[in-house]
This record gives C-alpha cells, structure tokens and sequence, in this order.
C-alpha cells in the first residue's frame, strides 16, 4: 500500500512541472531558456522622401571612408640647429586628408637631422623644417652664428700660409692652436725692455778766448752730455784700465713660452660672403643686332683670394686666452685634427728648461777656441726682389790670417 502511494505522488509532481513549463512558455512567448532562439530582425524601413513638382529628385550620395595616418610632433620645444632624437619625437594620429604632403610620417626620418628654426612643443614635424647638413644651411641661411655649438663663442684669428696648415684647414675642422709668447726682461719702475740707454753728464773747462789783468787765459765750465746706448756696464780690466762692455745684439733675445689650445672648431675660413641668388640674371640681347651674330661672353675667372683670417669657436675662458695672444703679436699657428678625433691629450708648456731637463741636454763648457766655421771664405749673395742678382755676387778672397800661410794669386780662384 505504501508504495502505491509513492508512485502517485511521484506521478503527480512530474504532472505538476510539466503544467508549470508550459504555462511559461506560453507566457513568455516561448523565447525564454532557448539559447539558440534567434533574434526577431527587424524589417528595414525604406525612407519616403516626398518631392514636390517642378524640383529635382535627390540622388543619394555615397560616404566616403575616412583614414587616418600618423604624423610626427615634438614632445618638447627645441632651438635652430638641435640635433632630434627618437627622445624629442612622438606620433599622433590624424585624418590623412588634413596631412600636407611634406609632413613627416616616421620616426626614423627625423632622427639625426639638425633643426634649421626653433620648433615648439607639439610642432608637427615637415621636411623643411629639418636638414641633414646643418653646414650649408647655416651659411646660406642664418650665417655662421648657427654653426657655433653650445657653450662656445667665435673670434676671428689672423691665419697665413705657415700657421693654417699651408690653408689646409676648411669649414667645420677641428684643431689645436699652438701659441708661443715671447718674454722679455724690463725695468721694473719704467716697463721698458732692458738693456736702458744712459747719458752722462761731464763738465769740461774750456777757454772763452780772452784774458784777465795778469794775462792768464779765462775759462769756463761747459756741461758735455755723453748717451751710452744701450747703457751695459763697466768693467776694470787686470791693467787697471775702465771699459764699457755693451750688448753684442742690438736687441734683447726674448724666452719663448709655448701653450697649446685643444679642440677648437673651425666656423669660417676667409671672410664671411653673403649667399649668392639661386637665378642669375639673363643678360640683355640687343633687339636690334642679328641673333646669330651675338655672342655673350662668358664671366672672367675670378683667382681664388688667400685667406687671411679664420673664425674660431672655443669656450668662453680659452678664447681670451687666444684674444690675449692675438693681441700682444704672440706667434700662432693651428695642429689640423683627424676626423672624429676630439680627444683632450695631456700636454706640458715648453720652454728651454722643458727641452732641457726632458731630453737631458747637456750643455757644453765654454772654449777657447773653435774650428774655422768659414764664413769669411763663402760667397755672399745679396737676394733683391726674390732673384738672384749677378752683378751683386762678391767674392771674398782669404786673407793670410785666415789659412795661416800665404795666399798665392790664381786666375779664376775665388776662395772656396
């Protein structure tokens, strides 16, 4: 009997969920727990456009599709003849119909090349804006004031053949200034270079040419002025006997003092010449000569003028050191730099003492005597606008002192 009940029940709630299910089903229209029921598709309205008579009828146009491409800005403002980096540089996208077509789409295009003005921050980047030799471009277009790198300021320096490297030095090199100063000795209350000039002050009795009472002759005291120069000294000789010993050389020998300036940029050699116009002028036909039988000539060649000055970038400190030697008639000469060599070498200031005791000179006593160097038996010739005159040669004929025997005269001997 109890099972008969627990089939019932069991019979009887089955019966109940499938009356429940389709209750909801009919309620909810039958979409609610099928997940593969598709959407109901809405059917496309077609707009009714109403057109009164006499007008035209609308054509529908066509949307175009818009693209987009990337630009290239800078992330921060930079100044005339700066040096990008993928630092600087950035993308944004715009709509490719709003991009000029010199405007730079990639990165790698910018990176490396030299500004030619200032460039703000979020400045989209153009091809002209931008240049790879910032050289020809500071010359045509801001002169030479955007070739001087940061931290340094240019002079101009007086160069000639010697000194530049037989004019070997170019725009843009980098190379070393060797200076050497000349000192001398001065006097320290008058700043004039020694030795001094001295006048003496003598007085000499001399007779005026006429006679007193007694007949002896008068006289008088006359001031005698005496000028040693240069003034030298005074020496007393195993006789007893006062000499004046003077300078042999009529100016005092200057010690030389050499320096040396590393790393200089060379901005400008020669003088600073405006860029040329792009066109040249046409020249002019005269309307009224035969075509045929004009002929222009052609501009003379121009010789290439030496230069004689160079424009020098250094730090602020080094270059009054170099208007300092400029300006005192120092000897300046400049050492050409290999490429990409901009290495500081550790160097010392040379002077006599320096050659000295760094190659241990040994300096030789003093003699009494030497061998004949003959300069009295060479011939002398006087060099006149750079040739050689023959009318001025001289012969020097030995004298008997000289060769310690005598000299026997022979046609055709000149000495030598």
């Amino acid at each position: 009997m109890d099972r008969r009940r627990l089939i019932i029940v069991v019979i009887l709630a089955l019966g109940l969920l499938i009356l429940l299910g389709v209750v909801g089903v009919a309620f909810f229209g039958g979409n609610i727990g099928n997940p593969f029921a598709e959407d109901p598709t809405a059917t496309p309205v077609t707009p009714t456009i109403t057109v009164e008579a006499g007008q035209p009828t609308p054509v529908a146009t066509a949307i175009p599709d818009q693209r987009y491409v990337e630009v290239v800005v800078s992330l921060q403002t930079v100044p005339r003849g700066f040096r990008m980096t993928a630092a600087e540089l950035a993308t944004e996208i715009r709509l490719e119909e709003e991009v000029e077509p010199n405007v730079i789409t990639n990165i790698e295009d910018a990176v490396g090349l030299f500004t030619r003005t200032d460039i703000y921050q979020g400045e989209t980047l153009t091809r002209d804006q931008l240049v790879r030799d910032i050289t020809a471009v500071g010359q045509n277009d801001y002169g030479p004031s955007s070739l001087i790198p940061a931290g340094y300021v240019a002079m101009s320096v007086p160069i000639d053949r010697l000194g530049s490297v037989g004019y070997a030095i170019q725009n843009g090199d980098f190379v070393d200034i060797l200076i050497t100063f000349i000192l001398f000795q001065v006097d320290e209350q008058f700043q004039s270079r020694l030795p001094n000039d001295a006048t003496f002050f003598l007085e000499t009795e001399q007779e005026t040419g006429t006679s007193d009472e007694e007949g002896n002759p008068q006289t008088e005291t006359v001031p005698l002025l005496y000028t040693l120069s240069p003034y030298g000294r005074f020496e007393e000789q195993a006789d007893g006997s006062i000499v004046h010993v003077s300078p042999s050389e009529p100016t005092q020998r200057g010690v030389h003092v050499a320096f040396l300036i590393q790393n200089a940029k060379v901005i400008q050699v020669g003088p600073w010449q405006p860029p040329l116009p792009a066109l040249l002028p046409t020249p002019t036909i005269d309307p009224e000569v035969d075509p045929e039988q004009q002929t222009v000539d052609p501009p003379t060649p121009q010789p290439t003028p030496v230069p004689d000055v160079a424009l020098i970038a250094l730090p602020p400190q080094q270059q009054l050191f170099l208007k300092y030697a400029v300006e005192t008639n120092s000897i300046i000469d400049f050492a050409l730099r290999g490429v990409n060599d901009g290495e500081l070498y550790p160097v010392e200031n040379v002077t006599l003492d320096y050659i000295v005791q760094r190659f241990s000179v040994e300096i030789p006593p003093n003699f009494t005597y030497i061998t004949n160097t003959g300069d009295d038996m060479f011939l002398k010739i006087v060099l006149e606008d750079a040739s050689i005159n023959p009318e001025l040669i001289v012969t020097i004929t030995p004298t008997p002192e000289v060769l310690g025997a005598p000299v026997e005269e022979e046609s055709g001997n000149t000495g030598h």
